[in-house]
């Protein structure tokens, strides 16, 4: 057979397939816009919070209305006592308790330094460091307030006093993630995940069916047709389709969710390529692995959250067991989210994600060499 006609036999098989056009078409177009909507919100507010003033004074009142100015807080509930609060926070009424101890102010005029207790759910990290970032926010500024106006009372100019309180001015720019959200860095991570998964599964279910109708003595092209001939049709035929889908990906939908990107177009889709290719050599090993179409979609997604947990975005590298480390090398994903990242989050030069490309490279022709030979074999193992 020519390459022409197992290019065109291959092209049928795979788009007379419901489920392989099903995953690779609208599973990753639907992925795009679903997966980002809980992180469309940048930042958590009006987070409800109780307060217990046992000081029952204007300083006291004065915190508790800086708080409920804040963004992030709504003071819900002014409890009369601890076990109250308690019961709020358990029920889930409020995600925190600020307590204010009995003569707050007049520890305040001895020059005392009182203690606010401050208990909060820390079940989620992001309205944890929410709710305790408004509230210092609100304690530090009444401090402040305190502090200068004692101040002022012993003579001390204002501007002198308010050097005293503050010597120093802090000015802070997040480089990488200047909303710091979660957007910026796990919608990115994710969507290479996405890619690697819909496209394993769309070659696992086109590679274990083959071998399923071969294993059942049915007749096809792809008893008589070249495997290098095969593995170079699928390779063609997925490749551009997930060339386009990287491009819709980290064009369109990072626009549309604000996503940074910094990376010159040539660096991207360089990367992108190789990151393709090894993704394409793993497909095509694992589907010539399959003996039934039904085993790729359950196997594939199952590995999808080991995948995430090892990828070092999610959780870092170095509290991660070298085992796992070096296995989930094993997998393009891992290389290429790290160099996605810093491509095209951090602004890396090429140069500086050089060893993960060459990861890559070495996968995809480990893979392809291993996809090669393992589908030859079966083909003539079966064949017999």
């Amino acid at each position: 057979m020519s390459f022409k006609e197992v290019f065109f036999n291959e092209l049928k098989l795979i788009f007379s397939d419901v489920a392989i056009v099903i995953t690779i078409f609208a599973g990753v177009i639907l992925y795009s816009f679903l997966y980002p909507q809980p992180y469309t919100s940048q930042s958590v507010s009006e987070l409800p919070l109780s307060v217990v003033d046992m000081d029952r004074s204007d300083t006291s009142r004065d915190i508790i209305f800086k708080l409920d100015a804040t963004p992030q807080i709504s003071v819900k509930r002014v409890d009369l006592s601890e076990i109250d609060a308690k019961e709020a926070l358990l029920a889930s009424k409020v995600k925190a308790i600020l307590i204010i101890p009995k003569n707050f102010k007049k520890d305040l005029a001895s020059s005392k330094s009182p203690t606010i207790a401050f208990g909060g759910d820390a079940s989620y990290f992001l309205i944890y460091g929410g709710v305790l970032e408004g509230t210092m926010k609100s304690i530090l500024t009444t401090s402040a307030t305190i502090q200068v106006a004692n101040l002022l009372k012993k003579q001390v100019p204002l501007s002198k006093a308010k050097l005293a309180y503050t010597p120093y001015a802090l000015n802070i720019i997040n480089i990488f993630n200047p909303q710091n959200s979660y957007i910026q860095y796990v919608i990115p991570a994710v969507f290479v995940l996405i890619l690697q998964q819909t496209l394993l599964i769309g070659l696992g279910i086109l590679g274990g069916g083959i071998n399923e109708k071969m294993s059942k003595g049915e007749k096809g092209y792809f008893i008589e047709a070249s495997t290098w001939m095969m593995m170079l049709s699928r390779v063609i035929i997925f490749g551009s389709i997930f060339f386009i889908h990287i491009l819709f990906y980290f064009g369109f939908s990072f626009e549309m969710f604000g996503v940074s990107h910094v990376a010159s177009i040539s660096e991207l889709l360089s990367f992108s390529f190789v990151f393709l290719l090894a993704v394409i050599s793993f497909g095509l090993f694992i589907g010539a692995l399959f003996s039934s179409r039904e085993m790729a979609t359950p196997l594939v997604l199952f590995s999808s959250l080991p995948l995430v947990f090892t990828a070092s975005f999610v959780w870092p590298i170095e509290a991660l067991p070298q085992t796992l480390v070096y296995i989930s090398m094993l997998f393009p994903s891992t290389p290429a989210i790290e160099g996605f990242l810093r491509l095209n989050q951090m602004g890396a030069s090429f140069d500086m994600i050089i060893n993960l490309y060459a990861i890559l490279w070495i996968q995809t022709i480990i893979y392809f060499s291993l996809a090669y030979f393992l589908i030859n074999h079966k083909k003539h193992l079966l064949k017999n």
